[in-house]
């Protein structure tokens, strides 16, 4: 007789706004699905909203004990609690404790640094772990990888920019931004990941007509700590698009600077508590006019190659992605350990295809 656990999928945080797409998105794609968070009455709402024969468990983030009995009972545990710095370590420990492959969809470099150095121990437990995916990371590593193809040799820099229109944040994405604030920046630099003021690094993202050239300032992607292993690059930055206006780069220098400053002053307790108060997240419409483009290039010695790509609605990507994800560890065949977006798609193109992005190469 199988175990009852070797196909079940655990959301933990389900009732949150990007945990309940996400489960909505398990629950269409014919996943058996465990919903688990806090609160058993807005857990029981949600399995009923969603239809059919719908466990749910509860488990506090701080109850390492719960956590692991969680993880030791289903197949995957995917974590959509943030910020992860914060709340993350104890659900991935629970995942490698309970012996329960791990998904998350955490942008935090400075944690999934962290994830990433658990490599070994989820690798002595039989799982796999893959911190990091969600909108925040996995296009840009998969265009970078497909890039790399096309250059045909050892890739030594890496570059990836993300350009979003009509977007609206969550308060748990507005909480994670704060908690990365306040660590500063981080770059891939001669093989090591380094500490550098947000916003201090600027670059033309060379997104093709009609959007065109676009300025943009670095930020402390998830790629900066995945590309050197997905595709051993030496250095390598993420960039966010900026207004398109005359000192627009350098003022945003300016503003990265203050920001760094003001995130290790006590103000900026005020700040996470003020996050509060946001709207829980964009709303259904809200989120189909959002509009994304993200550009890749890499370099080895003499060449470079690009690709770039283009979404809708982000948080309905980011449950894309985690459905694909789960359906890939829920297959086999992984090997076990810490992997990166690129290295868990194998075809960075059949997993673009699968998440609904509008790719392509581009010419130099």
């Amino acid at each position: 007789m199988s175990d009852p656990s070797e196909e079940l999928v655990t959301i933990y945080g389900a009732t949150g706004y990007t945990g309940r797409l996400c489960a909505r998105a398990a629950v269409e794609a014919g996943l058996r699905v465990r919903l688990a968070g806090r609160r058993q009455d807005a857990l029981a709402e949600l399995a009923a909203e969603l239809g059919g024969d719908i466990e749910i468990a509860v488990a506090d983030a701080a109850d390492a004990e719960a956590l692991r009995a969680l993880a030791a009972t289903t197949a995957v545990l995917v974590t959509t609690v943030g910020p992860y710095e914060d709340l993350g370590r104890a659900v991935l420990n629970a995942a490698i404790d309970g012996g329960a492959h791990y998904v998350d969809i955490s942008g935090e470099a400075s944690f999934l640094e962290w994830a990433y150095d658990q490599s070994e121990r989820a690798a002595a437990a039989g799982i796999v772990l893959c911190p990091g995916f969600g909108f925040d990371g996995v296009p840009g590593e998969l265009l970078a990888a497909l890039a790399a193809v096309d250059l045909g040799g050892a890739v030594r820099e890496a570059r990836v920019g993300y350009l979003v229109r009509g977007g609206r944040v969550s308060a748990g994405t507005a909480r994670s931004a704060a908690e990365i604030a306040s660590r500063g920046g981080l770059a891939l630099v001669g093989g090591r990941l380094v500490a550098e003021a947000p916003l201090s690094s600027s670059w033309s993202l060379p997104f093709p007509p009609p959007l065109g050239a676009r300025p943009g300032v670095s930020v402390p992607g998830p790629e900066v700590v995945t590309l050197g292993r997905s595709l051993g690059v030496v250095d390598a930055r993420t960039y966010f698009a900026v207004v398109d206006l005359p000192g627009a780069t350098a003022g945003a220098g300016l503003f990265g600077r203050v920001v760094s400053l003001a995130a290790q002053s006590p103000l900026w307790n005020a700040v996470r508590a003020g996050t509060q108060w946001l709207p829980e997240g964009p709303t259904e419409e809200r989120r189909a006019k959002t509009r994304c483009a993200v550009v890749a290039e890499v370099a080895g010695a003499d060449r470079s190659a690009r690709a770039w790509l283009r979404l809708t609605d982000l948080y309905g990507a980011t449950a894309s992605i985690v459905v694909a994800t789960v359906r890939r560890l829920l297959m086999g065949g992984i090997e076990p350990g810490a992997r990166t977006p690129s290295q868990l798609a194998g075809n960075p193109i059949l997993f673009l295809d699968e998440i609904g992005a509008d790719w392509e190469r581009l010419p130099l």
